[in-house]
């Protein structure tokens, strides 16, 4: 089963593993999250028109269904093995993150319909927001599933800029000749993609599919990422955020996700601008659902976020987001963080001995 984000990440992300495995007579599900129709900049671009309406949109998505349906015959898989789910394109965070959580269920039941030995899903570092969220989802979903015997689980990246890099990949689909051409085949019968993203899409038929088996393990933090995990006890979660101009001068929100036992819970954060203990608000203001404790140290900011909500313990999600570039279609800065259970090893960001210049210890900043 390989789970896409949009329509044409089926070919550019595993259309050789895709190839192999029709191949070999295996059985192939492909389930699109979205239909790919909020892409703006591609559709003026093909269809040489400046505004769009809901309905040229709606129009745009059902031609993408039509060229991720030719890719796939052109890979050997038949049309019957895709699933469209129709969630919104560029909104797959607040498909994630809202009401009673159905997206997820929606994708768990599919997971569990079709069972699958090998399952293909993007990887938490990829940087596009609905890749990211997609990622996220599918942890969530395959959490819910009642396995006899677990899938092999390979993440994939599409979208990593150089400054931030991938580096959980450690496995590879090497392809044939043939293997290669019917995958570039593929790319390019998703037509409405090319007169803007040609290049970067072919470059795709052009290199080894890489992978990283997961998505188990939590990621560690990362030297480019200003979001640290610090700990989490109960239903307090402790973090550090260097207080970077873009963190500084955007003001991201704090996204958190614990999950457990089957239940998922969601938290929305703003980082507060002075220190001291803040109340969390709830879902659109209403009601108090926690406290946000937060303390200045050295470049960092200190916070604790205490809340019913984050008592799921079996793995947990954050992220600094950017919620106005998510709406543009831009790329996120910073990918979701996971830190797995309470029994996580936390991965200590890097700071500096003279932080604060009293000698704290970070131990100290934390419980105070």
């Amino acid at each position: 089963m390989v789970i896409a984000p949009h329509p044409d990440d089926e070919s550019v992300a595993t259309g050789g593993a895709l190839r192999v495995a029709v191949s070999a007579g295996a059985e192939v599900r492909v389930v699109y999250v979205t239909d790919g129709e909020n892409n703006p900049w591609a559709q003026r671009a093909t269809e040489l028109r400046w505004r769009i309406s809901h309905h040229d949109r709606v129009r745009w998505g059902a031609r993408r269904r039509r060229e991720a349906l030719a890719a796939l015959k052109c890979l050997g898989v038949p049309s019957s093995s895709a699933r469209f789910l129709g969630f919104p394109d560029q909104r797959v965070t607040e498909a994630l993150l809202g009401g009673p959580h159905e997206a997820v269920e929606r994708l768990a039941e599919e997971v569990a319909g079709w069972r699958p030995t090998v399952l293909f899903m993007p990887s938490l570092e990829d940087r596009h927001p609905d890749h990211g969220a997609t990622a996220v989802m599918a942890r969530l979903a395959t959490s819910r599933v009642p396995w006899n015997e677990r899938p092999d689980i390979l993440e994939y990246v599409v979208h990593a800029p150089a400054a931030y890099g991938w580096s959980g990949c450690d496995g590879a689909c090497a392809l044939s000749s043939s293997e290669r051409e019917a995958k570039q085949g593929a790319i390019l019968l998703h037509t409405s993609q090319l007169r803007l993203r040609r290049r970067f899409l072919l470059r795709f038929a052009d290199e080894t599919e890489s992978y990283a088996s997961g998505p188990l393990t939590p990621t560690t933090n990362h030297a480019a990422q200003p979001l640290h995990f610090l700990r989490a006890s109960g239903d307090a979660w402790s973090f550090a955020v260097r207080r970077t101009p873009r963190v500084a001068i955007d003001r991201p929100t704090l996204l958190l996700i614990s999950n457990g036992g089957g239940q998922m819970s969601s938290l929305r954060v703003a980082l507060p601008r002075r220190a001291g203990r803040h109340p969390l608000p709830g879902p659109g203001g209403g009601g108090m659902v926690g406290e946000i404790r937060s303390r200045p140290f050295g470049a960092w900011l200190m916070l604790t976020i205490t809340s019913p909500a984050l008592r799921h313990a079996d793995f947990r999600l954050a992220k600094l987001d950017l919620p106005l570039r998510r709406r543009m279609g831009l790329f996120d800065c910073w990918p979701w963080l996971s830190f797995g259970s309470s029994r996580a090893q936390a991965a200590q960001p890097p700071f500096e001995s003279n932080a604060t210049g009293t000698g704290e210890s970070l131990a100290t900043v934390v419980d105070s």
